[in-house]
């Protein structure tokens, strides 16, 4: 698929809302990995668009990154019913 392709599925599907507010690590193309750079980024998923998805990183800054630069996206599983009980 094409990038406007992924990016206008993604939007008509709302495929995201769900995991508004959940832990993601976003894995960079490789064409926009360096030396220099983080192959990924680490944060809160705030929103997304056709354009790009926010996130919130642990110190509080807030990181846009482009539907162009991104691989693949990891959501972090909600934690089971045991897991919230006991805290593990």
């Amino acid at each position: 698929m094409r990038e406007k392709e992924v990016s206008d599925a993604m939007m008509e599907d709302d495929i995201l809302d769900e995991y508004l507010g959940r832990n993601v690590l976003v894995h960079y193309a490789p064409a926009m990995v360096t030396t220099k750079t983080a192959a990924w980024e680490e944060g809160k998923l705030q929103t997304y668009s056709q354009s790009g998805v926010l996130l919130e990183q642990e110190d509080g800054m807030v990181a846009y990154i482009p539907i162009s630069s991104i691989r693949m996206m990891q959501i972090q599983p909600k934690p089971s019913f045991w897991q919230r009980l006991t805290g593990s």
